[in-house]
């Protein structure tokens, strides 16, 4: 697999649904909580962090696969720290980094969005755009990132 491939999948299959991902939490947290109080914004911060961090092991197979393939050491280091199977401090870090993003996520939304757009349809549409991001990442390279291998004969 070329390393434009890869920077192409992962943008479609990793990139673009966290940034969605991020999206959805702080719409939900906005939704569901009228007046932001520190210790609800940071209780939506670690929700929103191991919602996101869940995310993050289910793709944990194809970002391996795309690790390993590439050969460039900036796509590599890249796509390094968001490998989870490694050591704790990595996986520390990672929970840290969504928490935070997630806490930003949350004001941001807050500050842009009107309050009807935020009850409306938002997480419809965000939603939305990551099934088309996942789907259009499994047709570019299905065979290449399945963990299912067929046999030859």
């Amino acid at each position: 697999m070329s390393n434009k491939k890869i920077v192409v999948i992962y943008t479609f299959f990793f990139f673009i649904p966290y940034v969605v991902s991020l999206g959805i939490v702080g719409i939900a947290y906005n939704a569901l909580v009228l007046h932001a109080l520190t210790w609800r914004v940071l209780v939506g911060g670690i929700v929103g962090s191991l919602g996101i961090f869940a995310v993050k092991v289910i793709a944990q197979r194809p970002i391996l696969i795309m690790y390993r393939s590439s050969t460039r050491k900036s796509l590599k280091r890249f796509i390094n720290f968001f490998i989870l199977e490694r050591n704790k401090l990595v996986i520390s870090l990672n929970l840290l980094v969504d928490f935070a993003l997630s806490i930003g996520s949350i004001y941001l939304v807050a500050k842009i969005l009107p309050i009807e757009h935020i009850l409306g349809n938002s997480i419809g549409w965000l939603v939305l755009i990551m099934m088309i991001s996942l789907t259009l990442a499994s047709y570019l390279e299905f065979d290449s990132l399945s963990i299912y291998t067929e046999k030859k004969k």
